[in-house]
């Protein structure tokens, strides 16, 4: 009789594991799905709004040298020939070693017709003193498209220049710590003005629709040393298929890349990528102690080959969620990196709540139907005996 009772508790406590681990295997794949979803869906949200934030500094900066653009051709319209004699000249003298720079005055103060001022601009033009009537009209109309328009925008953006990709270019910095100097007067005659970039910039190939483009972070020119903080957004201007020049603007970084990879998503980190997926920028975690390892060259991998603006992926064999915004005009990625362990944590946690609770559950249903089969006869009435089939002679 023991022996016939453990039997049947060690059945029933098998019953009951059995049952736990079906019902917990059930919970985990769907609470491993669900809390995966959940996470995702709360990571494409936050990936929106902050590839958006970001996205809104490069898309400012594209109205901006738009808007000079089409003040630059409005002006070249209306220049004549006289004013392009008589003005010259005085904002570009002769620099005495083939070049021409801007008039001093240009960047300390000078009124000018019609009571209005110029401040604040320092221009280098290669081979100044052999430049067409052509190329003249074009200076003397950037000259006043950097001044007009890079005034009423300075409170957003402290530069604005006009460039040809021979070696000239005049500027509106007011703000610049150099002065503007060393174009004004420091770099010799055969300074190589164009940025590695520009070719990329001007070509067909490489730019056939002359959309704006942001360099890669590097130093301004006249430094040779130091941090490289500063992306330059540059568009070409195009009559058909002449090439009027370009016109663009100089965006420190340091302070936006720290403020664009605060607040990362709960347990995450902020990464910033360039145009060949390199990392740029990195923020810290989103608490003390965090540690969320960053692998530059599987995060690449994952990423290179995505046609999408923006999404998320989940690298399994990282153990991370990977969220992405695409940053048009520099071809940066903003990027935060979430742990799955977290995740994986809650759902193990879960599970195991689950899988007490059916197996318990289990033995105590199992517990009760074996009292009720083992006393039910017990628990018959008295008296009534059982019902018996007996063959009457007649």
């Amino acid at each position: 009789m023991l022996v016939r009772n453990l039997v049947i508790a060690v059945m029933h406590i098998v019953i009951a594991a059995a049952l736990a681990a079906v019902a917990a295997t059930c919970v985990q794949g769907i609470l491993g799905d669900v809390l995966h979803a959940a996470r995702a869906e709360t990571l494409q949200t936050y990936i929106r709004m902050r590839g958006d934030r970001e996205q809104a500094v490069f898309d400012r900066a594209e109205t901006f040298i738009l808007a000079a653009e089409s003040a630059f051709v409005r002006r070249l319209e209306t220049l004549g020939d006289e004013e392009v004699e008589a003005e010259f000249d005085r904002f570009f003298p002769p620099h005495g070693d083939g070049t021409r720079r801007s008039a001093p005055e240009l960047f300390e103060g000078v009124d000018l017709d019609g009571g209005d001022n110029a401040y604040g601009i320092g221009a280098f033009l290669g081979d100044g003193e052999a430049m067409t009537l052509e190329e003249q009209r074009r200076y003397l109309a950037g000259l006043h498209v950097v001044r007009t328009v890079g005034e009423a925008w300075l409170q957003q953006f402290s530069s604005l220049y006009y460039f040809t990709p021979d070696r000239r270019m005049v500027m509106f910095a007011p703000e610049r710590e150099d002065r503007l100097e060393f174009y004004r007067f420091e770099a010799p005659a055969d300074f190589p003005l164009q940025a590695d970039e520009d070719p990329r910039l001007f070509s067909r190939e490489t730019n056939p629709d002359g959309v704006m483009q942001c360099t890669q972070l590097s130093r301004f020119v006249y430094r040779d040393a130091g941090e490289r903080s500063a992306t330059a957004c540059r568009k070409p201007v195009l009559d058909g298929d002449v090439l009027l020049g370009a016109f663009g603007t100089s965006i420190m970084m340091n302070d936006h890349l720290a403020s664009a990879l605060e607040e990362p998503p709960a347990g995450g980190v902020n990464l910033m990528l360039g145009r060949e997926l390199q990392v740029i920028a990195r923020g810290r975690p989103a608490a003390e102690g965090d540690d969320v390892r960053v692998d530059p060259a599987a995060l690449a991998g994952y990423l290179a080959n995505d046609p999408r603006p923006r999404g998320i992926v989940r690298a399994e064999a990282l153990g991370q969620m990977i969220a992405f915004s695409r940053v048009a005009g520099p071809d940066w990625y903003f990027v935060s990196v979430v742990p799955l362990a977290d995740i994986e944590a809650t759902v193990s946690e879960r599970t195991r709540r689950v899988f007490l609770i059916v197996f318990f559950a289990a033995l105590v249903v199992s517990a009760l139907a074996s009292l009720v089969w083992h006393y039910l006869p017990a628990l018959r009435l008295p008296g009534r005996p059982a019902a018996r089939t007996e063959a009457t002679p007649e």
